[in-house]
């Protein structure tokens, strides 16, 4: 009686029955509110999304009716309310939210709450609008009856007229709009889903009383009804609708309501999407079956026509018998598996049935001993699948449900008709097929297990091609493309190979097919591709010396020691895996390049991999004089232990007293010219490991250094560089092809396989990130945890005006050289010697006439380039901070220094080649160790590499050159590691002169070493047009600009 009464259905009896036994009622009414509150929170465990949401706002409902009961037996109590997030809340559930109902075509609205007066229609109609239904046509309806004899106004709307805003309302949440209206909401939602998913079928209902007895005929419609309905969702929705949506339906039978909703929404969709498309125009007559058939079709919209009940009737009952497999909801699944390929590459369609035990059964089994329900249904089942899949009507089977699939048909099974089968309610259980396009490559494979004859030792190949983890021989290749669909399985899931990529394989292996023997050294360049480009690359397996290589570089510890043996102090994480890489280089009795960039650590891990060898040989070290001391010092710094023997000067040991000075210490550095001078001494010894640092020193093959020290030999040869690649990839050819004599096959084709080209695919850049990994080791300050440890950098380009002097000497050597030029061939001595001699000219003019030529004149006034310089040094020393300033001419950059010494009163020093080494040593330490205001002066060649200048935090590059790798060497002096301030680097530039053009000439050569390696470019390789836009003087801009200039304009003109 307690629950009747909370429904609304209780009658007046009854209700006296309760008050008269009051605490029995009112402990009822407390087991009814504990038991909605444990549904209350299985409902918050089980439900996900918006049915849980429409679950909770029910129960919440129904827990406030008890606690509106209970309240008015027992007195007041806390209200209750839901958040937003579905938990309780203490508030207000009076206050009127929206309800909606629903009835048999059409949308009922109201807005009531607990304990509050129902609103009227213009009150329920601005809650429409508030919630986006004001462009619904809404009309006032017959009243409702709600529970306590509460009448309630109401307005509808055809439900077609709704649907989008029904759809929405299934994802909102607030307070004043109803469970009921969130809960038609996802009912409309899932009706569209299953439209979407084509779930849905035509029926042909007759319109009741309008038979015509006498004509034969009456009124027909088309309806269309839910097809495959999940059991789960279908039973989901039963379960959490309220009981309020069915108030206006008479239906009480919530399963039975949810069907009706589920269809009425479902046709409406239907109908509506009809009527926006063409439909075949309608037959003039129904004189027979077919023509009622076409009347059917052009009336797919639900619109009623008149036809024969006879014929009608026959096609009504075809459709409903036709739709049996689909009606209603799915409640038995029949699996369609497809089995892999056996041997003959034939695949195994199989029709199967779940039994009820978790185990699948054949439906031949099924249908011959299962009840006869069962095997009814499946019958219908089979007979619709087979429609759907007409393979399996096929001869040859073993049985019923099964067929053989070529490989094209397993394709389709797996993509298109798997899809379709899905859509239509079968289990599709097919292997996963992949769109991924596969990248093949070629394999050679190498028969010999001897990994220590080494690089020259012949061994037995073969040759394959590899999709992904797929290897392939020719023959395999060639079956293949002969299928419709070409496919293998890669990686737990099946691939179609593409015919073109096949095809390009089968031409592949079929050119190498006469190279069935290989050494180790060629297997190795084919790998980092110096052999030529094919496929994606290609690989190495089996075994062997360059199998073993590969397999031992990819093995390189992920965090190698920091602190290695006999070193003082902890290397940077980079540096360890250098040095790991220096230690594999060893084992292999392997040369390489060590690239790191300017300041990164080159000479602690190399002295780091001297101290670590475990051999009774000397080490040698050949650097440039400049930086002969700081290797001495560093290794005194960082390897104690170690014995090192400065071998220079002209009391250097010579004969037996080298041969016992070698014998004696672990580590000799030497210069480049001693090196070459004593080269008939030092090759006799048999050296552990030889370093040449700064190795853009034997960058010309020709040269006389690179041709001498290639007379030295040692287990280990490494070439230390920032700058592998100056003016193009021969440079780096030179610098390996010393580490590993041969190893690298002949310097064209090394440049050619290596040189990009934009035709081709990226396997050259492919092959040249392959020989960074085995033969160079680059790390840059561009990369984020390098660049994290050092401080931030500011490159700029101040634009200097020339003073007209500058620009009359100028012209007047543009002049000289054109005359010249034309009175000579080019590419001859005498041409070229006059454009050498031009550059030259031209960048010091733009520094100043006296760096040009020296007539006695005062440095004041005549240079747009001092002018600035000046005021970048006040600056600086105003902030009392140090600078350097570069120049590529000596003579200049002495008369410089002494004119800023004067000027500002200061000890300003020239470094430049000219020097002593320990005069030159004694300059660096004296600016390192200085404090507060301070500047330096240094040529760009002997002060752009081996120094350490990080006192200062400013560079300035007072005239330009052409090679860029240089300036930016000498950059790299002050933003290395150890410096603690924003580094500033400032280029001064003359615009429109050469000064400006250098990097636009240079910038087509950076795009080669943009790959992996530093930028370059050189003068010898500029042709005629480069060499005009190197010198054309732009004069309409220089005189646009010094007007600017002498107009005292602020404009920044960089």
């Amino acid at each position: 009686m307690a629950q009747k009464h909370l429904d609304g259905v209780g009658t007046q009896d009854e209700l006296t029955l309760l008050q008269e036994h009051k605490n029995l009622w009112v402990e009822s009414l407390f087991k009814y509110l504990e038991s909605t509150d444990r549904a209350i929170t299985n409902a918050r465990k089980s439900y996900r999304g918006s049915e849980r949401r429409t679950v909770l706002d029910d129960l919440n409902s129904e827990a406030d009716r008890i606690d509106g009961v209970l309240t008015d037996l027992l007195g007041p109590a806390p209200k209750r309310s839901v958040s937003h997030d579905g938990e309780s809340s203490t508030g207000d559930l009076s206050m009127p939210v929206l309800q909606l109902a629903w009835s048999d075509g059409r949308l009922i609205a109201w807005s009531a709450g607990h304990k509050t007066e129902p609103e009227d229609h213009e009150q329920i109609l601005e809650r429409l609008a508030a919630h986006g239904a004001s462009a619904i046509e809404w009309t006032p309806s017959d009243d409702i009856a709600l529970p306590g004899d509460v009448k309630a106004p109401c307005v509808s709307a055809p439900i077609a007229a709704t649907l989008g805003w029904l759809v929405s309302l299934g994802g909102i949440r607030g307070s004043n709009l109803g469970a009921t209206a969130i809960w038609m909401g996802v009912a409309a939602g899932t009706a569209v889903k299953l439209v979407i998913e084509g779930k849905m079928f035509p029926l042909l209902h007759e319109v009741s009383g309008t038979h015509n007895d006498e004509t034969g005929e009456a009124l027909f419609h088309v309806r269309w009804a839910p097809a495959l309905l999940d059991a789960e969702l279908h039973a989901q929705l039963v379960k959490s609708a309220p009981g309020a949506v069915m108030v206006t339906s008479g239906e009480t039978d919530r399963h039975k309501f949810t069907g009706k909703v589920i269809g009425d929404l479902t046709d409406s969709i239907v109908r509506m999407a009809a009527s926006q498309i063409d439909l075949p125009p309608t037959p003039p007559t129904l004189s027979s079956k077919e023509d009622v058939g076409e009347m059917i079709v052009s009336r797919l919209d639900g619109m009623a026509f008149r036809a024969p009940t006879d014929d009608a009737g026959d096609i009504a009952r075809r459709l409903t018998q036709w739709s049996v497999p689909v009606t209603g909801l799915a409640k038995l699944k029949i699996v369609v598996q497809l089995d892999p390929p056996d041997d003959s590459d034939t695949w195994l369609a199989r029709v199967l049935v779940p039994n009820g035990k978790d185990e699948l059964e054949p439906i031949e089994v099924t249908v011959t001993t299962g009840s006869e329900a069962r095997r009814k249904l499946v019958n219908k089942q089979i007979t619709r699948l087979e429609r759907l899949f007409p393979e399996l009507l096929r001869p040859g089977g073993r049985r019923r449900g099964e067929v053989l699939l070529s490989q094209g048909e397993a394709w389709e099974l797996m993509s298109n008709v798997g899809e379709t089968l899905t859509a239509a309610g079968y289990d599709v259980r097919v292997p996963k097929l992949t769109n991924r396009k596969t990248t093949p490559i070629l394999r050679i494979t190498s028969d010999n297990q001897d990994t220590v004859v080494g690089a020259q030792q012949i061994a037995d190949v073969r040759w394959t091609a590899v999709f992904d983890d797929v290897e392939l021989d020719a023959e395999q290749i060639r079956d293949l493309a002969s299928q419709a669909k070409p496919l293998v399985e890669s990686k737990g899931q099946w691939v179609e190979l593409d015919k073109v990529d096949l095809a390009e394989a089968a031409a592949a292996l079929a050119e190498r097919s006469d190279m069935t023997k290989m050494s180790g050294a060629e297997m190795l360049r084919h790998a980092l591709g110096l052999e030529g480009f094919a496929l994606g690359g290609i690989a190495l397996a089996g075994g062997g010396w360059a199998v073993e290589l590969l397999r031992s570089v990819k093995e390189l510890p992920e965090d190698p020691n920091t602190k290695p043996d006999n070193f003082v102090g902890e290397l940077r994480s980079y540096q360890a895996d250098a040095l790991a890489w220096l230690e594999f280089l060893e084992a292999a009795g392997l040369g390489g390049c060590l690239a790191l960039d300017m300041g990164l650590g080159k000479t602690p891990t190399t002295l780091a991999s001297v101290a670590g060898e475990d051999t009774k040989s000397a080490s040698l070290v050949v650097a440039p004089p400049a930086v002969v001391g700081n290797w001495k010092a560093e290794a005194q710094k960082f390897v104690p232990d170690v014995k090192v023997l400065v071998h220079h000067g002209p009391n250097r040991a010579k004969g037996t007293s080298l041969k016992t000075a070698v014998e004696n210490n672990d580590l000799i550095i030497t210069t480049y010219g001693t090196a070459v001078r004593d080269i008939d001494q030092l090759e006799t010894f048999d050296w552990a490991k030889i370093v040449l640092d700064e190795a853009q020193a034997i960058k010309n093959p020709a040269a006389e250094t690179s041709k001498q020290l290639r007379r030295l030999e040692a287990h280990s040869r490494v070439a230390l560089t920032g700058t592998p690649i100056e003016n193009g990839l021969g440079d780096l050819w030179s610098i390996l092809d010393w580490a590993n004599p041969g190893l690298l096959g002949p310097r064209t084709q090394f440049i050619a396989q290596l040189t990009p080209d934009q035709k081709r695919e990226t396997g050259n850049e492919d092959a040249l990130k392959a020989l960074n990994g085995i033969m160079v080791y680059r790390r840059t300050k561009a990369e984020p945890i390098i660049a994290a440890e050092l401080p931030d950098r500011i490159d700029e380009v101040d634009h200097c005006a020339m003073t007209p002097e500058q620009i009359g000497l100028y012209q007047a050597v543009i002049d000289s050289l054109i005359e010249e030029t034309e009175n000579s061939d080019a590419g001859t001595p005498q041409r070229k010697g006059a454009v050498l001699a031009a550059i030259t000219a031209l960048k010091q003019i733009c520094n100043h006439p006296l760096n040009y030529r020296d007539d006695g004149g005062p440095i004041e006034g005549r240079s747009g380039k001092l002018d600035r310089l000046y005021e970048l040094v006040e600056t600086v020393f105003a902030a009392d901070e140090r600078l350097l300033v570069f120049t590529h001419f000596a003579t200049w950059g002495e008369r410089l220094a002494r004119h800023l010494s004067q000027k500002y009163d200061l000890p300003i020093d020239c470094y430049h080649g000219g020097l002593g080494r320990g005069a030159r040593d004694k300059m660096v330490e004296t600016f390192q160790n200085g404090s507060g205001s301070g500047a330096m002066v240094l040529s760009l060649k002997a002060g752009g590499t081996g120094l350490n200048l990080t006192a200062a935090n400013h560079v300035i590059l007072y005239d330009r050159w052409w090679n860029p790798a240089v300036e930016d060497q000498a950059r790299d002096r002050v933003w290395r590691i150890g410096q603690k301030n924003t580094v500033i680097a400032h280029r001064l530039i003359c615009p429109g002169t050469v000064d400006e053009r250098v990097e636009e000439v240079v910038a087509g050569k950076r795009q080669i070493a943009n790959l992996v390696l530093p930028k370059s470019s050189s003068i010898g390789d500029l042709n005629a047009e480069q060499l005009q836009q190197a010198f054309g003087i732009d004069t309409d801009f220089m005189l646009e600009y010094e007007s600017r200039q002498n107009g005292g304009s602020d404009i920044d003109e960089r």
